[in-house]
């Protein structure tokens, strides 16, 4: 069951950032009460059918969450990082637009079973192409991903299957 939080009181909202127009969630101020932030880990695990056997964190603010989730619902944690930021020699990428941009992913091809079970987790949904090139990545490397889960959907795209435990 759901605990019983506004979640939405603990996320502050800056106007016109990165650039005029955009309104940034600011996660901070749930991030510092340690109770809420619990919580929050909790009901977000909540939100999935089955734990996976990783948590694919994407960089940064991802990694926070996907490493609270593996501590309370258990499962390891595998990284997705800007690139030119892993120092493994296999590496997959993935090049993929932003709202106002454009960047790449890169994973380790760590030599696992082909289909292991994986829920991407990040911070933000905003148009969906960081979670679309976290999928596309994943499978690249022969993970099976299960769910995507983030904290807030700030309600750029109105249908989409990401689970977010915030929505705006």
């Amino acid at each position: 069951m759901p605990t019983v939080v506004n979640y939405k009181d603990y996320i502050g909202a800056i106007q016109d950032f990165p650039i005029k127009g955009i309104t940034y969630r600011d996660i901070q101020p749930l991030l510092a009460n340690e109770t809420v932030f619990r919580n929050a880990i909790k009901d977000m695990g909540n939100l999935i059918d089955k734990k996976p056997e990783y948590w694919i964190a994407l960089e940064s603010r991802g990694f926070l969450f996907a490493s609270a989730l593996s501590m309370i619902y258990g499962g390891g944690i595998r990284l997705i990082r800007k690139k030119g930021k892993l120092g493994n020699s296999q590496l997959v990428r993935v090049d993929y637009g932003l709202e106002y941009g454009k960047d790449s992913f890169e994973m380790a091809n760590f030599p696992e079973k082909k289909g292991t079970k994986v829920v991407i987790v990040d911070d933000i949904y905003a148009t969906g192409g960081t979670m679309q090139a976290a999928e596309t990545l994943c499978k690249k490397v022969g993970y099976e991903v299960t769910d995507q889960l983030c904290l807030i959907d700030i309600g750029i795209v109105e249908q989409h299957e990401v689970k977010c435990l915030i929505n705006y």
